[in-house]
């Protein structure tokens, strides 16, 4: 599975919430406004029977949660949203998918490696598409390499890489790497600390993909890597 594959697995998890006759349009569009950051899309239906005032959501496992929403109106304070629909919140992937700009991907790239530096243990992959723009990353990944980390270092060869003793740089002529900006960190093996950011660029400076911290993408992230570029057979 390629890492466009996977971008575009963890698109098709994306779950819908239906409120059915809410108690008005401007509800929605805050909750809507508060599933952002989430999987979910938010979609209003009529009922008219027993299910109105209610939410509706059908998890990954088929299971079906209904949330009695008769009660609430706008507006919804984001701790208000999350304490009311905490078992809705707790049955979707801990995954952010959205578009991001260079300057949204450098600063969650950065919250990844600020996790791997304060772990001080592990394996550290980025994804820096060209050489040249490992080359205006040199001093944290050299900063990086101090660590106990096993870093591996990503790039279409357009000029040389910097020497960075500690990290293994991985020059290749894929597209794949080529289009893709990603960090994934294994949390040393600890599956609560596993995080990874992995985005296509599909218009000069912008980026579509996802952030996540389920262990399963960032294993899968990771075997991709390793049996293609650390490891090919």
């Amino acid at each position: 599975m390629s890492l466009g594959d996977i971008i575009s697995a963890v698109r098709g998890r994306r779950r819908t919430l239906i409120i059915y006759d809410p108690v008005s349009d401007q509800l929605v569009e805050q909750l809507r406004e508060h599933t952002a950051p989430y999987p979910l899309t938010v979609e209003r239906r009529a009922d008219g029977g027993a299910f109105a005032g209610h939410a509706e959501l059908t998890d990954g496992d088929g299971l079906t949660i209904h949330t009695d929403c008769s009660d609430l109106s706008a507006p919804v304070s984001h701790q208000e949203f999350e304490a009311h629909f905490a078992d809705v919140l707790s049955r979707i992937d801990r995954t952010t998918f959205t578009s991001y700009d260079g300057s949204q991907m450098a600063a969650t790239s950065r919250e990844i490696e600020d996790r791997a530096w304060r772990f001080g243990r592990g394996s550290l992959h980025a994804g820096f598409q060209h050489a040249s723009t490992l080359s205006t990353q040199e001093q944290v990944y050299r900063d990086l390499a101090r660590k106990n980390l096993d870093i591996h270092a990503y790039a279409v060869p357009d000029k040389d890489a910097p020497p960075l003793e500690g990290v293994n740089v991985h020059l290749v002529e894929a597209d794949e790497i080529a289009k893709t900006w990603f960090v994934v960190y294994d949390g040393n093996g600890d599956d609560e600390s596993k995080c990874a950011l992995i985005a296509e660029e599909r218009d000069p400076g912008v980026f579509c993909g996802f952030w996540t911290y389920d262990p399963g993408v960032v294993d899968e992230a990771l075997s991709h890597l390793s049996a293609r570029y650390v490891a090919p057979s």
